[in-house]
């Protein structure tokens, strides 16, 4: 990408992006490409279009570009994502938070609003990933106290970076949900929260690839054999570790939703409903005992 004036350095990159993405996305990134190496918002790009650029921070941005045609997501090249108006660090060893999860947190955080649970809540994030819920629950539900645990250790080195960020006392353990062996080890909840993995194998063929090259395929994916793995394992766990009249939340693949809710309702929990997310698919889950 030859040097030139703002302008120029903004058209070439949006030229250059529209290789694998719509133009109006092209746009978006480019913008905030900008935002983040050179510190323009749109407005102040537009008026500062006929000066140049600084070198070292033009160096970024093309760097940065060579990132993206090779389809790694924009979160990991700016290694941040917005959640709840929060930032959170990301990087391969974590999903990045979708707007889909904003809902299921914003569902439970109004439950405890109308529920009027003022004493200290006890919360459990089964599955915590950059730990986006279960630090999104603290901040916004300051009494609560918040438990969140992963299988995955390198997982937990971001969460817990990000709970510092937000001052989140968060109680993070490394666990595997699947090992009831590890049960034990946890106490009774009020609340019980997981956004497992449940995109079955099958459906990778639909799948765009910055999210099937980058994105940690343990935090995605289970077989087409027993979908339900995670949802009916975390079921367990709750009969044991739920208190009378505690609420189970799940975000869920819309192509199980009532199968979902059979189980759990084979399984003894009351009032399952299902709810759609902002575009309309069944996306989320809630029980109780």
């Amino acid at each position: 990408m030859k040097t030139g004036t703002i302008r120029k350095l903004f058209h070439d990159i949006v030229l250059k992006i529209k290789a694998i993405y719509p133009e109006h996305e092209a746009l978006s990134i480019a913008n905030r490409l900008f935002e983040h190496y050179l510190d323009l918002t749109p407005s102040q790009r537009i008026l500062s279009g006929h000066k140049f650029p600084d070198a070292e921070k033009t160096n970024h941005v093309n760097e940065a570009i060579q990132k993206l045609l090779r389809h790694e997501p924009l979160q990991y090249v700016l290694r941040k994502a917005y959640f709840m108006d929060m930032e959170f660090e990301v990087n391969p060893s974590v999903l990045i938070p979708r707007q889909e999860t904003e809902e299921l947190a914003g569902m439970i955080i109004e439950e405890i609003k109308v529920r009027t649970l003022t004493q200290k809540v006890k919360i459990l994030d089964i599955g915590t990933g950059s730990g986006c819920i279960a630090i999104a629950l603290k901040h916004y539900v300051p009494h609560s106290e918040v438990f969140a645990l992963d299988v995955s250790a390198p997982t937990l080195v971001t969460a817990r970076a990000n709970a510092a960020k937000y001052q989140a006392e968060i109680n993070f353990l490394e666990l595997d949900i699947l090992d009831s062996n590890c049960w034990k080890q946890l106490p009774e909840f009020d609340i019980i929260v997981s956004n497992p993995p449940y995109v079955t194998e099958s459906d990778k063929k639909w799948m765009q690839p910055n999210v099937l090259q980058y994105e940690p395929a343990i935090a995605l994916f289970v077989t087409d054999a027993d979908p339900l793995v995670f949802y009916r394992t975390i079921a367990a766990f709750a009969k044991a570790n739920l208190v009378k009249n505690g609420s189970l939340w799940f975000e869920i693949n819309e192509q199980f939703g009532s199968l979902t809710k059979k189980m759990l309702i084979n399984e003894g929990f009351t009032e399952s409903n299902i709810f759609s997310d902002i575009h309309e698919k069944e996306r989320f889950l809630h029980t109780t005992m």
